[in-house]
């Protein structure tokens, strides 16, 4: 994978891929916790997800976009509560539905990657105390749910993401803009830990059906620093809000210990993955002064009229991609890694192309010192309901338009394509785009 005649050359066998989750695309997921969080009128613009992207009935002309943009991976969710609508009441007809959809990803040569949570629960199993329950008997009801995937898509589905980014569900009882929109700091904490729980019961539930499958988690890396560093509060809380967002999570995946546990430990969360998933899209700048206690922007204005970072408001820092590889390749260095997210949500899209290859720089400069990264999966691969941000950020490289459900291409799609057709970064591109790696104004 050496750089030559000013190209980016990635390993033989790398994975270009992009990345969805069942709610944010397929419309009709009404029985979840998110469905009673878009109801409650907290979504930008009363956006929900109602029909979203209408890819349950689209899937066939989404695949067909996959093979356009030449991925030969691609990461979906298994939307749990229209598999199990009541509990131990399995909906064989959604089920074979998502069969049929695997059966549509390997006739087009697209390796399936898929997720088991992507944060909605079915509204029954969230009536019944969700994330804040650790009774056996509630927690099987997702081991159940695991086992018949891997029932059903044995010798078709190789990976498994157990947990989509654990320690973003803590924003649920940390703030009022993600279900269940509750503000307890122990509700928060305990619900980290259950979901830590969760992983290992969905590992555990994979293994004992498929041997033979490859079972990680997807761990979202935050970058937090302090918003005046010369304070000592605001780096005490940039250490402290590390310790929450990856500390706990690294520690739980090494030494069975959930967060703030001292003295007992669960054995069952050890060696419980086969490979990394690492999701990267922001730094936070963080202070107790702060309206939210943190903001993932400088003072440029990048995010301002021009809409460059729309939506969100996250202004890119590809460093931090780098620092992130880095982290999670120290944490668990025999473990093979695979970006399982990484994109911007934007108006602009030359800005987007700006910084996907200011991104992929980074993730090769990581490969160049021997880590082991085996795919990437651009988030997303069509625009999508953006949870509480409605439909106002834009992440796709492909274009949806919400009244008409047309897809459109964008060129950072077509960007895309010639990179992983290449399985490169060909010098006619390179010259197109700043030799300098963006960096915020820390």
């Amino acid at each position: 994978m050496p750089s030559k005649s000013n190209e980016i050359i990635f390993p033989k066998g790398f994975l270009w891929g992009t990345a969805t989750a069942a709610h944010q695309i397929e419309g009709g997921n009404t029985n979840n916790n998110w469905w009673l969080f878009e109801k409650s009128g907290k979504i930008k613009n009363n956006d929900t997800a109602l029909v979203a992207c209408d890819h349950w009935n689209r899937y066939k002309q989404d695949f067909d976009l996959l093979k356009k943009l030449n991925c030969n991976a691609y990461r979906m969710s298994i939307e749990w509560s229209r598999i199990f609508p009541k509990p131990h009441t399995l909906d064989k007809k959604a089920l074979d539905h998502y069969q049929k959809m695997i059966d549509e990803l390997l006739k087009r040569k697209v390796i399936p990657f898929v997720t088991l949570l992507h944060f909605t629960l079915p509204i029954w199993w969230f009536n019944e105390g969700g994330l804040l329950n650790r009774d056996k008997e509630h927690l099987d009801h997702f081991a159940q749910f695991c086992r018949i995937l891997a029932q059903t898509f044995k010798g078709k589905v190789k990976y498994y993401n157990t947990i989509n980014e654990p320690s973003i569900v803590m924003l649920g009882y940390l703030t009022d803009m993600f279900a269940p929109g509750e503000k307890n700091i122990f509700k928060a904490i305990k619900a980290l830990g259950t979901v830590l729980l969760m992983h290992g019961i969905a590992y555990h539930a994979v293994k004992s059906v498929d041997p033979d499958a490859q079972v990680g988690i997807v761990h979202n890396v935050q970058i937090p620093r302090p918003y005046n560093p010369q304070s000592l509060m605001d780096r005490l809380m940039a250490q402290c809000v590390d310790y929450f967002f990856n500390g706990a999570v690294i520690r739980a995946l090494q030494k069975g210990k959930l967060p703030l546990q001292c003295i007992f430990h669960h054995k069952e969360l050890l060696n419980t993955n086969d490979f990394i998933g690492l999701n990267y899209y922001n730094f936070l700048l963080v202070s107790p002064k702060l309206k939210d206690l943190a903001t993932s922007a400088t003072d440029n204005p990048l995010c301002g009229k021009d809409k460059l970072c729309a939506g969100l408001g996250w202004e890119p820092y590809p460093e931090g991609f780098y620092l992130a590889i880095k982290r999670m390749h120290r944490s668990f260095p025999h473990l093979p890694i695979y970006i399982t997210e990484n994109g911007i949500g934007t108006d602009n899209d030359a800005w987007r192309q700006n910084v996907m290859i200011d991104h992929l720089k980074m993730m090769h400069k990581a490969l160049q010192e021997g880590i082991d990264i085996k795919g990437y999966f651009h988030w997303s691969l069509i625009d999508n309901f953006e949870w509480a941000q409605g439909y106002m950020s834009r992440f796709g490289l492909v274009a949806v338009d919400f009244k008409t459900q047309k897809r459109t291409v964008k060129k950072s799609g077509t960007l895309y394509a010639t990179i992983a057709k290449a399985n490169a970064i060909p010098a006619s591109i390179l010259k197109k785009f700043p030799k300098e790696i963006y960096k915020p104004k820390f």
